[in-house]
């Protein structure tokens, strides 16, 4: 047991209710994938969405590791008005994260004003 300790786990392992109670609202999304290294160490699961606080966007990504090893990511998510322009925020920034082997994990967050009606997650190792 103490090798084990020592050597750290590379492995998590989930459980969770087989038939799951919540309704997420899944986001169809589009991948524009120019790093095919990156794309093949990290996925994104799914992409769901809610309305908080009456009238702001939040967003979840559920992201695995496709890999068997610890690995960093690092993410942001931008916003985008209805007229397609950007939404300057100060949770814009990237963000890092880490994941064991084959973990997955949720993402997410919230905009800062009622005009982002749309958003864009970005991805660099």
């Amino acid at each position: 047991m103490a090798i084990g300790l020592l050597a750290g786990c590379t492995n998590v392992n989930t459980y969770e209710r087989a038939e799951s109670l919540a309704t997420p609202n899944y986001v169809a999304d589009k991948r524009v994938i120019t790093d095919n290294t990156l794309a093949g160490t990290f996925r994104v699961v799914s992409i769901n969405q809610a309305t908080v606080s009456g009238n702001l966007l939040k967003v979840q990504a559920t992201v695995e590791n496709l890999k068997s090893k610890l690995r960093t990511l690092n993410y942001k998510f931008e916003w985008i008005d209805e007229s397609g322009m950007a939404v300057g925020s100060p949770n814009e920034g990237w963000k890092t994260i880490q994941l064991q082997g084959r973990e997955s994990t949720t993402i997410s967050t919230v905009a800062v004003t009622p005009r982002a009606v749309d958003f864009r997650l970005k991805f660099r190792e």
